[in-house]
């Protein structure tokens, strides 16, 4: 293996563990909701207002 195929695995390491810091679970989740719109988050949604409404 050779020096540059060393350097790029390297830092392909290194970049994708910054993404994974710059980037957390929560966020992705969020993006996911609003994009997706699910089905079972609107539901829960609709039970929480009812919730309130008593």
């Amino acid at each position: 293996m050779s020096i540059y195929v060393r350097l790029i695995i390297s830092v392909a390491i290194i970049i994708l563990h910054f993404v994974g810091f710059l980037l957390p679970l929560t966020e992705v989740f969020l993006i996911y909701i609003l994009l997706a719109n699910p089905e079972w988050f609107r539901n829960y949604l609709n039970k929480l207002a009812e919730e309130q409404k008593k």
